[in-house]
Order: structure tokens, then C-alpha cells, then sequence
């Protein structure tokens, strides 16, 4: 059901935005961005049955807990990432998008340094 109602929102949002874009354009970069901020809302509501699911999960890994925290961080990064550079787009500064993209991505291949670590560890007690 929550798919439903954000794409209601969305479709509300896109017939908003054109009539804006036809009258008063110089608003409709904040229309864009409130219209993604309620959107953005309804998806982080509905992400709590999931998160309690992952959360189970968690509680039943034997190995690799410490693992399972970087995976989530990178994809929550990841997401954010997306989103603001999505953002970004749409408000025409395609330059600010990218370097956006590119602040995250440098920021997964930190939050994942230490799965690259056990994976060196790991192959050197191999050889």
C-alpha cells in the first residue's frame, strides 16, 4: 500500500510542479524539493517493518556481525547519496550531482575498509 501512496504523491507532485513551472518558476526547484522530502518521509516511515526484519536476522547470524553493519551503512550511504544528487539534477546543477555521487562513493570505500582488511588477512594466512 505504501507504493500506492507514493505514487500518488508523485503523480500530485508532477502535475503541481508543471502548473508552478507554467506560472512562478522560480519555484519550482522548492516544489521539487518538498515534493522529495514528503516522498522521503513515507519511505523512511515504511523502511521500520524492514529495519525490525533485518534486525531479526542479525540476531541470528552466528558469523560475520561485524560484517552485516558495514553492508548497511554502505547502502544507507548509498541511498543518500542518490537521492540528494537526484535532487540536485533536477534543480539543474548536474555539477553539484556529481560531486554529491562522488562524496559517497568515497565514503563507501571507507565505511567498507575494514571487510577489504579481513579479506587481505585472510588471504595472506592463506599463502
Amino acid at each position: 500500500m505504501m507504493v500506492l501512496k507514493l505514487c500518488a504523491i508523485a503523480i500530485c507532485a508532477v502535475i503541481l510542479i508543471a502548473i508552478i513551472r507554467i506560472y512562478k518558476p522560480e519555484f519550482t526547484v522548492e516544489a521539487v524539493l518538498c515534493a522529495s522530502l514528503i516522498m522521503l518521509f513515507y519511505i523512511v516511515n515504511s523502511m521500520k517493518y524492514g529495519l525490525s526484519y533485518l534486525g531479526d536476522i542479525y540476531d541470528q547470524l552466528s558469523y560475520g556481525k561485524t560484517y552485516f553493519p558495514i553492508i548497511l551503512k554502505a547502502l544507507g550511504i548509498a541511498y543518500i547519496t542518490e537521492f540528494t544528487a537526484a535532487i540536485c539534477q533536477d534543480a539543474g546543477e548536474k555539477s553539484i550531482a556529481g560531486k554529491v555521487e562522488l562524496a559517497g562513493k568515497i565514503a563507501i570505500f571507507f565505511v567498507a575498509m575494514p571487510i577489504f582488511t579481513s579479506l587481505l588477512e585472510l588471504l595472506n594466512s592463506l599463502i
